[in-house]
């Protein structure tokens, strides 16, 4: 298919992409659809991808914290078709944690996933010897202070290593209770605070008045803009404005979403017809060699063979020419439809491209 008719049948599906991008076309399944009737087709989740020969995650610390984890952390935030395959979903963590993955992000009310009683299940063997992180989006009815009370009795934990606040503005009813979160620190029930930013302009409202100790924000190779400089020079060097005050850089969205990636790796189907080339490694070795340098990367996990492809990218880290190029290509394509193949829940994303706008807040 030619660049111009892929283009042109993506621009007529778009009303579609909105919910799953374009990545029904060719007839083909692609793995990294969160779409997908797993009811229907559990085959989906049958490990396919040879597990990686033994490597060497990379460690990185949380800003000053003295919290060590790995490069590459797996999340929870997932589709509600995955709930019922909890079996499928404890050896992804189990093969994650043997892989040297030590960094788990929970979600719990967000999404309406509730992971926290079953990853506490699955977590409970090695409890101790992992890192969790999570948000803190209280129960209907809860304060602050017993949403965290039931975090700890699902978690099976006395304490959380990193929790985070989502309080985006002064006016924000949750605003006020970033106070309370600091005094559980004090008390050891809470490692280290932090904030995951949506949009850019919210970095400096919570550097300005929260000592947060770590800040999550999107990169990957399209959303990039904090790093790409292209505009809004207040925020080209956050994440040096971050390390230089001792607050840790992690990133969320290594993908975009699946919204954004599908539709990018039929593209590079496209461009890469062999298929030499693994879209999703490419752009975690991108985010390895992209200068950033992270402490942490959240990504998402939906099937084992995700997690090997991930983790294998952090194993060999080496961005090939190659790699490099076709991430080059696929950023034209990115630039003509992105906008069109989000939901509305994810075009805060669109501002972090470098051809976005900076004072975008849909």
């Amino acid at each position: 298919m030619k660049r111009r008719t892929f283009i042109r049948n993506c621009a007529l599906s778009s009303s579609a992409a909105a919910v799953s991008g374009c990545s029904g076309m060719f007839g083909r399944k692609i793995r990294l659809e969160r779409d997908v009737d797993l009811h229907r087709d559990p085959g989906i989740l049958k490990v396919t991808r040879k597990k990686p020969s033994p490597g060497k995650m990379p460690v990185g610390e949380i800003g000053k914290t003295g919290i060590r984890v790995s490069k590459f952390a797996f999340g929870s935030h997932m589709s509600q078709d995955l709930l019922p395959y909890e079996k499928e979903r404890e050896f992804m963590i189990r093969e994650a944690f043997d892989m040297g993955v030590n960094l788990f992000d929970i979600y719990d009310i967000s999404w309406n996933i509730h992971q926290y009683e079953p990853m506490g299940r699955h977590l409970a063997p090695i409890k101790n010897d992992v890192i969790i992180s999570t948000d803190m989006v209280p129960a209907k009815g809860l304060t602050v202070e017993q949403e965290f009370d039931r975090i700890r009795r699902l978690l099976k934990r006395d304490h959380v290593d990193l929790l985070r606040l989502h309080a985006k503005n002064l006016d924000d009813e949750m605003w006020p209770e970033w106070e309370k979160m600091f005094r559980m620190k004090e008390k050891g029930d809470i490692r280290a605070v932090g904030v995951a930013i949506h949009f850019i302009t919210e970095a400096e409202l919570v550097l300005e008045h929260v000592p947060i100790d770590y800040m999550i924000f999107p990169y990957n190779f399209y959303h990039n803009i904090i790093w790409d400089g292209r505009k809004g020079q207040k925020f080209d060097n956050l994440a040096k404005k971050l390390k230089n005050r001792g607050i840790g850089v992690v990133t969320m969205k290594p993908f975009g979403t699946d919204n954004f990636i599908n539709p990018m790796i039929d593209a590079a189907r496209e461009l890469d017809p062999a298929n030499n080339i693994s879209l999703p490694q490419a752009s975690l070795r991108n985010i390895q060699s992209c200068g950033l340098d992270p402490d942490t990367t959240l990504g998402g996990i939906y099937s084992a063979d995700q997690l090997y492809e991930n983790i294998e990218a952090y194993y060999k880290p080496a961005l090939t020419d190659e790699e490099s190029k076709l991430l080059k290509n696929i950023k034209r394509y990115a630039r003509i439809y992105a906008d069109a193949l989000m939901p509305d829940h994810y075009k805060f994303l669109n501002a972090w491209a470098p051809d976005g706008d900076m004072n975008r807040t849909v």
